[in-house]
């Protein structure tokens, strides 16, 4: 009955079983009729039990089959609807091959169309991977681009004989060395939309502090930094806001021996805070902050960020820095 059965509908299955079933009632109601046709006594318990057996039997063929050829094919489609794209093989599983027609026409529906969701979500898989490191390659070539012109400018700084004018392009360099530096962040990091601010920190200022040379600086320095991961939009001005902070610590608040050099960012929940603070010159009195360049650009950077910038002088001799803005959100998937 293999071959005909499979072909057969779900119609066809159940008029067939419950067909069966009813002939079988009707041949255990009519048994007690067919004996006493042939002159046989039958016990009136034997009249009136076949009649309820036969109900008893016709109800539990329509239960059996309603089950067998409904409810389990109702039940093999939603198993199949609730797997994964991954989850599902090409070819229907070995349960469904009793399946009717029409069940069968369903779950081969949802192979195909789990087939080609697969297909699209790898296509879409690659179509990230590529994405990803096209923008990395990009990231990569813009860091090379700036430490081109940092160099160039490099070549420029040592032909100048005013002190004035080299000054302005090693502070100059300095702001380009740390936008490179952002970018080299983004490309070996494991997420193009955000940088590990306390890494990044702590790289930008043994940077900044390392002498023209090349060689270690004798500044000293401490670092309390809060975990924050942070996008480019505000880590460019952030960096920027402690380059203009450090480079005028160097020209006027660091002593050439023992200086120090204190960098601390908090995070307070809706606001944030870098506090930058220099040792001073021992004996002499606390630095200042004029209306150059170097506090127009901080304002600025204060202002980009939605933020506010606090210069006070210390007791020892030393400045702090300090610039509060509101505490940037964690980058979200697009």
């Amino acid at each position: 009955m293999g071959g005909w059965w499979r072909r057969a509908s779900i119609r066809v299955r159940l008029a067939i079983l419950l067909a069966a079933a009813f002939v079988a009632a009707l041949a255990l109601t009519a048994t007690p009729y067919a004996l006493m046709a042939r002159g046989i006594e039958v016990q009136p318990a034997l009249a009136i039990g076949a009649p309820l057996l036969a109900f008893v039997v016709l109800l539990l063929a329509v239960v059996v089959a309603a089950d067998r050829e409904v409810s389990r094919w109702i039940a093999y489609l939603q198993r199949l609807a609730a797997k994964s794209p991954e989850d599902l093989d090409e070819d229907p599983p070995s349960e469904g091959e009793w399946a009717p027609p029409e069940i069968a026409n369903i779950a081969n529906a949802l192979h195909a169309r789990a087939n080609t969701i697969a297909a699209r979500d790898r296509a879409l898989r690659e179509g990230l991977v590529e994405k990803d490191g096209l923008l990395r390659e990009i990231h990569h070539r813009v860091k090379n681009n700036l430490q081109v012109i940092s160099s160039l400018l490099s070549l420029q700084q040592r032909a100048l004989k005013d002190p004035a004018a080299r000054a302005a392009m090693s502070d100059a360099r300095q702001r380009i060395a740390a936008l490179a530096l952002i970018y080299r962040a983004l490309y070996e990091g494991p997420d193009l939309r955000k940088v590990d601010l306390r890494a990044f920190l702590e790289e930008l200022i043994a940077q900044l502090i390392m002498s023209e040379s090349g060689a270690r600086s004798n500044i000293r320095t401490e670092f309390t930094i809060d975990d924050l991961t942070i996008d480019p939009d505000h880590l460019a001005p952030l960096s920027l806001f402690a380059v203009e902070a450090i480079t005028n610590a160097k020209k006027h608040g660091l002593a050439e021996a023992g200086a120090l050099l204190v960098v601390t960012f908090r995070v307070r929940g809706q606001t944030a805070e870098l506090a930058i603070t220099d040792s001073g010159h021992p004996g002499l009195p606390p630095a200042t902050v004029g209306e150059g360049v170097g506090r127009t650009l901080m304002l600025a950077f204060a202002r980009q960020l939605g933020g506010s910038v606090d210069f006070r002088p210390e007791p020892s001799g030393g400045m702090t820095a300090r610039l509060t803005f509101p505490t940037p959100a964690e980058p979200r998937v697009q």
